[in-house]
């Protein structure tokens, strides 16, 4: 065999082993495992609150070789979905003939649980070549609730009509027209006068209610929106609604005041003990309590005096004793003070008083003659009076007799 012959040869032999090697690792190559997990149903659709329900899961084989060692697990679920079956499903050897391919899981929502979507994660490993094959899923469960819809059902004041410094006692009906329990209810009243602005519900079932209970100082008068917020939580946790109301405060009325002051003697002298007697009046429509007044004078002697309570349309006397120590006129500061739910109030005003200076011989001799002469005057008016009273019954008692002697003749 000649040298050409030979290299022909081995150039056919080389030429089939190289091609024999291909086609062996073309079909290591073609077959291979492959495994996919798809979420067959959830079932119902629509979960509530408390309720159990089912997760489907399906296994399946999308490759040439059958998937050994293949473990399906779910690794995260919510707090508030319980799972009553095993959480990991080992399966030797993947084949349609094989019933653990459709995976059921049992589930149940909490009575706890929140509304919305929850978040449950997966697992997948299988045997492959070269290496193990690891694949995650998410599957979404929608939880869903209902709606609580606490509201103002009513208003209602005492006084009905509220006048510039009435004590306002508020009552807000609130009722649940919602689908839901609201619970944890609270109604803030953001009101600009001084009192009470939260008020504590609780628990308000479906078609509850409930009176929210508000006190408050209306110290100016006008007409004013207040926003109301209710704050609950629901099935899909915790809510806040607004609202308003309105409140109108009429311009002040009269409650307190001096009916009438007596000054005794009525004109002091430098010296004298004065006794001051200062009637003051509830002319309002409520009872007003411990009332005081303070007569800021520059004497010796008392300045305050207690009344104490004055029901409507009632009036009380306030006595301050001093000594007039130096004459002059005087304008007094008053102060009357009483004490309602919100602390002190005060009302201020003044009265004048006139203190003499010491009388004299001549002083006391001039002014007994004025009142001799006062008195002698009154006596001169009325004597005059009755002798003009005399005369007149007189000409009519004259006038009748002439009348009477007419009628004979």
């Amino acid at each position: 065999m000649n040298q050409n012959i030979k290299l022909r040869y081995l150039l056919l032999f080389v030429f089939a082993i190289i091609v024999t090697g291909i086609s062996t690792a073309n079909a290591e190559i073609s077959s291979y495992a492959c495994v996919n997990a798809e979420l067959q149903e959830i079932s119902p659709s629509s979960i509530g609150i408390d309720e159990e329900f089912t997760l489907g899961i399906n296994l399946e084989s999308c490759g040439t070789k059958t998937p050994e060692d293949v473990t399906f697990e779910i690794i995260s679920v919510p707090s508030d979905i319980i799972v009553t079956e095993d959480l990991v499903t080992k399966i030797s050897k993947l084949s349609y003939s094989t019933s653990e391919r459709y995976l059921v899981y049992h589930m149940r929502t909490t009575p706890d649980a929140k509304p919305g979507p929850h978040l449950i994660k997966m697992k997948l490993t299988y045997a492959n070549t070269p290496v193990e094959t690891t694949k995650y899923y998410e599957v979404e469960v929608r939880v869903i609730g209902e709606d609580a819809d606490p509201r103002i059902s009513s208003v209602e004041t005492n006084p009905e009509y509220i006048y510039e410094g009435d004590t306002v006692d508020l009552r807000l009906g609130i009722e649940n027209f919602g689908e839901a329990i609201a619970k944890s209810v609270s109604v803030n009243l953001d009101h600009e006068f001084k009192g009470i602005k939260t008020s504590t519900i609780g628990t308000l079932g479906l078609n509850g209610s409930q009176t929210a209970l508000f006190k408050f100082k209306a110290n100016r008068s006008g007409e004013f929106e207040i926003p109301v917020i209710i704050e609950y939580e629901d099935d899909f946790g915790k809510q806040s609604d607004e609202y308003d109301i309105k409140i109108t405060v009429l311009d002040k009325k009269g409650s307190l005041n001096l009916a009438s002051v007596k000054v005794d003697p009525v004109l002091p002298y430098m010296g004298d003990t004065v006794e001051l007697t200062m009637r003051v009046e509830n002319s309002g429509d409520r009872t007003i309590n411990s009332i005081r007044v303070y007569a800021d004078h520059p004497f010796k002697g008392l300045k305050e005096s207690f009344i104490g309570t004055l029901d409507p349309n009632e009036d009380g006397p306030a006595v301050i004793t001093f000594i007039a120590d130096e004459a002059g006129e005087y304008e007094i500061p008053v102060t009357i003070t009483y004490i309602d739910d919100f602390g002190e109030e005060q009302i201020e005003t003044k009265i004048n008083v006139i203190v003499l200076e010491s009388s004299g011989g001549a002083g006391t001799a001039a002014i007994v003659l004025l009142i001799l002469a006062v008195i002698g005057g009154l006596i001169y008016n009325n004597y005059r009076t009755k002798k003009s009273k005399d005369e007149v019954i007189r000409q009519l008692m004259e006038g009748s007799d002439n009348s009477a002697d007419n009628k004979e003749q």
